[in-house]
């Protein structure tokens, strides 16, 4: 008899009544649901396999909400309205847009209001004390000029009590004065900060930002492009290639029954029937295949273009166009040094970096600021006056000349930055154009490579139907023909892809060719 401990007697019989109730239900379940557990292939149940699937839930594929047929040229307009990426940088231009909005407004005129009241008491040995109170008030539109000084014009009135009492007298004797009227002051600094460059920075470098922002807009623009136009000819060969195999199923079928025929006739063996049904299973391996990359690269297109999964795209050019242009690589280098936005950012950038440079050694200099104010009353008899002169210097000046050296830096960086994007450039296009060369090398070859394929085939079938071959040769024809026509359409593609790829490298069309 069997015995338990009694300390996990509970959990150890449940444990055991409930793997003994899985395996009696997986044992008991269906066939589909258990499906099979494969191991080697040659002992595989082909059968069950076949009935699994067809029991099976098929995939589907996602539900097409909306079809849209699209050529290139509408394509390309869809991808620059939608296309994520180019919205960023978008936001960005306009973010750029109110910063040199907000720059400017530092020349924008102030208006105001100011008051003031102030009393002072003096206290003496030999006499009463003396009160004095003034009183102030005035508005005034201040204004920032380009030189780094600013204007302010104002009406004001001011007045001042004075209250004398004497040892003698001990009488109050008030006396009291009034100025009302306008008032102009100006405010220059000589040396630090007195320069047109260094009153205008904020806007000099809002300015520099925007052309900036300008730039990787356009960068993103050419991009786009190009990768619109790859995307919508890799959808174009994708559907040809499922052409190339749809044919290539309908020659096997016709295989197919002439080896039937022939074997009905005893011109062949059973072999040939064999072979010539792997052949178009094959096929049909390699059109599932190829359906499947046609929504692989209909995807990458509705990721281009911006467009939601639910959108079916039809495209409406079903072809590749092919126009061999002259390679022209030392002019294709040329422009893309002069045009390529990734350099006309740098080139803001180092501008922007000089600017910095000499407002930072600007600073190194010392404060010499002058003022003066003026302000005549109403009655054109009275009138202040007011001149000032400050100078300062900061001992060490470390702050200052920390920034200047990190400014100089910072030029420098951006300076090898520039080298380093100018070799970039010149080595995309070199590449672009060696893809070229390459692309017309392989079609030049495909071309003859398919036109043997073909020849093969019909010569093949001709000596299966004499009975002088069995159906190996056309299979064997058959596969080149297909590999070949599929390299055909896969170099045409890659060609026109490189010339959009080109036009984004320049930064401008491709010359046509010349007659």
């Amino acid at each position: 008899m069997l015995r338990i401990p009694s300390v996990l007697s509970g959990q150890v019989l449940a444990t055991w009544l409930c793997a003994i109730a899985l395996i009696t239900a997986v044992a008991s379940a269906p066939a589909a649901e258990r499906g099979l557990e494969v191991g080697s292939i040659s002992d595989l149940d082909l059968a069950e396999v076949r009935r699994l699937i067809e029991q099976g839930r098929v995939a589907e594929p996602p539900p097409i909400v909306e079809r849209r047929s699209l050529s290139l040229e509408q394509s390309v307009k869809v991808a620059l309205e939608n296309n994520l990426r180019l919205q960023v940088v978008e936001l960005g231009v306009a973010i750029g847009e109110r910063g040199i909005a907000g720059a400017r407004a530092k020349f924008h005129p102030i208006a105001g209001a100011e008051g003031a009241a102030s009393g002072t008491k003096r206290a003496h040995s030999s006499r009463l004390d003396e009160k004095s109170d003034t009183e102030e008030a005035q508005v005034f539109l201040r204004q920032e000029v380009p030189t780094g000084g600013s204007v302010t014009l104002g009406a004001g009135y001011s007045r001042e009590f004075e209250d004398e009492n004497s040892a003698v007298n001990s009488g109050n004797e008030r006396r009291t004065s009034e100025l009302a009227g306008m008032s102009i002051e100006v405010r220059q600094p000589l040396l630090a900060g007195g320069r047109v460059y260094v009153a205008r920075q904020r806007i000099l470098t809002a300015g520099y930002d925007d052309e900036i922002n300008r730039a990787e807009l356009r960068a993103a623009i050419l991009q786009v492009t190009a990768e619109t136009k790859a995307a919508y000819y890799q959808v174009v060969r994708a559907l040809r290639q499922i052409e190339v195999i749809e044919r290539a199923i309908a020659r096997d079928q016709e295989l197919i029954r002439a080896s039937k025929a022939l074997f009905d006739a005893g011109s062949v063996s059973k072999v040939d029937v064999f072979s010539a049904e792997v052949r178009l299973s094959d096929d049909r391996v390699r059109l599932a295949s190829e359906r499947a990359d046609l929504e692989v690269t209909q995807n990458e297109l509705r990721r281009v273009l911006g467009l939601p999964v639910s959108i079916q795209i039809d495209v409406g050019d079903r072809t590749i166009p092919f126009r061999p242009v002259e390679i022209e690589l030392r002019s294709w280098i040329e422009r893309a040094l002069e045009q390529r936005p990734e350099l006309m950012k740098i080139r803001s950038q180092l501008e922007k970096s000089e600017l910095a440079i000499r407002v930072s050694r600007n600073a190194l200099l010392p404060s010499l600021d002058i003022g003066g104010a003026y302000q005549p009353g109403f009655d054109f008899k009275s009138f202040n006056w007011r001149a000032d002169l400050g100078f300062s210097y900061p001992l060490g000046n470390v702050a200052a000349r920390s920034k200047y050296e990190q400014a100089e830096l910072q030029r420098d960086r951006v300076s090898r930055e520039y080298t380093r994007e100018k070799r970039r450039v010149d080595l995309e296009v070199r590449e672009v154009e060696i893809r070229l060369r390459e692309s017309v090398a392989r079609l030049k070859n495909l071309t003859v490579q398919v036109e043997s394929a073909r020849s093969k085939g019909e010569i093949a079938r001709g000596r299966f139907e004499m009975g002088l071959a069995n159906n190996l040769d056309i299979t064997n024809a058959d596969e080149e023909l297909i590999r070949s026509e599929s390299l055909l359409l896969q170099a045409l593609a890659d060609y026109a892809s490189n010339l959009a790829l080109l036009e984004a490298r320049i930064a401008g069309p491709i010359s046509p060719p010349r007659p």
